[in-house]
């Protein structure tokens, strides 16, 4: 079973469109509090719904843009104190003005990709969606989500797509050493399935761990 069997399915993913409802309460007395009762202000029922594409047309400031990206990749704040530890003005702020020389340069290396991961409580998952949503580039190449779904289904053996076996060793832990590999190889699979990378991603997101070669 290959990846490319799913083309038709890959090309028609409503990327754009992929939602998630935020818990605003869970939300509530937390750092950057004034920047999160604003951006929850307008909210009925207390949920938020925001999109990729919310994200990727927002105009508002580095600060509400990155915690919008937060409630949208955690919707019920996640577990553990991570995102609390992140949201903190010691690490929070830091990270922003760190973000914001990327984005200006729009184009930045992987060593660049390990300053900003500095930031107490930011992991390498969140730090992805960051930069995809803001289209920063890594080394040229067009930056991609790689949370732990997809690395489950990119090292998982179900997919035999040509050169997919460098992900054999992939793991959460060591997810940066291999994203410049993992951008080249979704870019590469993209360009032969005549779609864009991350359709693939998101059709690795919801079936890379719930398909099995069919068998009669």
């Amino acid at each position: 079973m290959k990846i490319i069997d799913f083309k038709n399915l890959i090309k028609a993913m409503p990327v754009d469109f992929q939602s998630f409802d935020i818990n605003c309460k869970s939300w509530e007395n937390t750092a950057q509090n004034q920047i999160i009762d604003k951006i929850v202000k307008a909210t009925t029922d207390n949920v938020l719904t925001l999109s990729r594409s919310d994200l990727f047309i927002t105009d508002c400031n580095l600060n509400e843009f990155v915690i919008k990206v937060l409630m949208w990749g955690y919707p019920t704040k996640g577990r553990g104190i991570n995102i609390e530890t992140f949201m903190q003005p010691e690490n929070f702020l830091p990270f922003i003005e760190k973000l914001n020389e990327a984005e200006k340069k729009k184009n930045i290396t992987i060593s660049e990709v390990y300053e900003l991961l500095n930031a107490k409580g930011l992991g390498f998952s969140t730090l992805s969606k960051i930069l995809y949503f803001k289209k920063i580039t890594i080394e040229s190449k067009y930056t991609l989500i790689l949370d732990r779904r997809v690395i489950n289904a990119l090292a998982s053996g179900r997919f035999a797509d040509q050169d997919i076996e460098i992900f054999k060793n992939l793991k959460y832990e060591n997810a940066i050493k291999h994203y410049v590999k993992y951008l080249k190889f979704m870019e590469t699979l993209a360009s032969r399935m005549n779609t864009k990378a991350d359709n693939i991603e998101m059709f690795l997101f919801i079936f890379g761990k719930n398909l099995f070669k069919y068998k009669r």
